[in-house]
């Protein structure tokens, strides 16, 4: 019989965001510059409201064990107190390093929904929001960023690159905040109506993610010889 991690872990593993996923697919065989900057500029605005996502999840709870691992991400995702290791900062110099400069009418309508409903889980119920973003945030961009770096790292053999520290510190970040979520959700979601919540936070947020690629599936990139 699966643990519940188990269970949370398959439900990003199976789901269509990773399994039928036809952007990812398509950039895996290859990826050109233009797809690099339209992901990486929509990502920006995950960024930007990642955090928020944390701090609203924290105030739904008055257990101080459980905040204080919220907000020790929080503080990573920061740089630890240094603006310019936060990973907003390093996301925007790597932009900066391409010539890339992000505005808000950049965003894509997709992306618009899947941050409108990210921010509606995470205001409402504690456990469907340490659903969302554990297994569907911390433990999928760890999947989805490790396969966008191999695209990335193709890309760089073809072409002038600047170096990857955004995807490095992504990688590294995301390896140990989903074990701390996982290890928070294990210790807090216990009873089936609270699992239950977990579950169906994960995969509203893994289903909105999906809507996040669909927006850059729509996108017509120029294709680079």
């Amino acid at each position: 019989m699966k643990t519940f991690r188990e269970e949370l872990i398959d439900q990003v593993k199976y789901h269509p965001v990773l399994t039928a996923n036809l952007w990812l697919e398509e950039k895996e065989e290859r990826m050109e510059h233009s797809d690099l900057l339209l992901w990486l500029k929509q990502e920006y605005f995950v960024s930007v409201e990642f955090v928020n996502w944390f701090l609203n999840t924290a105030a739904l709870t008055n257990s101080v064990p459980s905040k204080i691992v919220l907000v020790q991400n929080i503080w990573e995702e920061l740089g630890e107190g240094k603006e310019e290791d936060s990973h907003v900062s390093i996301l925007r110099k790597f932009l900066s390093e391409m010539g890339e400069v992000v505005n808000q009418e950049d965003i894509l309508p997709e992306t618009g929904a899947y941050l409108d409903l990210m921010k509606r889980i995470t205001t409402t119920d504690f456990y469907s929001a340490l659903g969302a973003l554990g297994p569907a945030n911390e433990y999928l961009l760890k999947l989805e960023y490790s396969r966008m770096y191999k695209s990335y790292s193709d890309l760089k053999s073809r072409i002038s690159l600047p170096e990857g520290k955004f995807f490095q510190v992504n990688l590294e970040a995301d390896e140990s905040h989903s074990e701390k979520m996982f290890r928070l959700i294990e210790t807090v979601a216990t009873d089936p109506e609270k699992m239950q919540k977990v579950r169906e936070g994960s995969k509203l947020a893994l289903d909105a993610r999906l809507v996040f690629y669909e927006g850059l599936k729509k996108v017509i990139s120029p294709i680079s010889f």
